[in-house]
């Protein structure tokens, strides 16, 4: 009985080796001042090919959107709305989720404005998911901490 463990374990391990974990969106962030106390918060994102993800407006039903969630702060506050840009950026009806997207291959770009005091944190969350021509991979979120200069 003893042995028939050992195999399973073996086996286990060998099996557990061989997995990959798939991370193909290569996140950075970073603050620059604007003007005064308002300063442009960029993230960026660096796509693998032939991965895309995705845009921030999209229709319920189809795949999971990239949203950011920022911490609340009392010496940070958010300026008008985030915007997004990219190389390779689409806005087209996704095959398989038969919904309006706007996807991006390559690079994303997403920008907010802030106004905040210097030395403040931007904190919070941002998720998103990624897909190629065959299949997509499990939501992800991600933690960012962005200290204004």
């Amino acid at each position: 009985m003893s042995r028939f463990k050992l195999l399973i374990a073996l086996l286990f391990i060998s099996v557990s080796s061989f997995a990959q974990i798939i991370r193909p969106v290569h996140w950075t962030w970073k603050a620059e001042k604007v003007k005064n106390d308002e300063y442009k918060v960029t993230f960026t994102a660096v796509i693998d090919k032939p991965w895309h993800t995705y845009g921030m407006n999209i229709q319920d039903g189809g795949p999971v959107k990239t949203s950011f969630a920022f911490d609340k702060n009392a010496d940070v506050q958010l300026v008008g709305k985030m915007t997004e840009t990219g190389p390779k950026m689409k806005d087209m009806v996704d095959d398989v989720f038969q919904v309006k997207v706007r996807l991006f291959e390559e690079k994303a770009v997403f920008e907010q404005t802030v106004k905040a005091k210097k030395g403040a944190k931007v904190t919070g969350t941002l998720e998103f998911m990624a897909c190629d021509d065959k299949s997509c991979l499990a939501p992800e979120r991600k933690k960012f901490e962005i200290v204004i200069p």
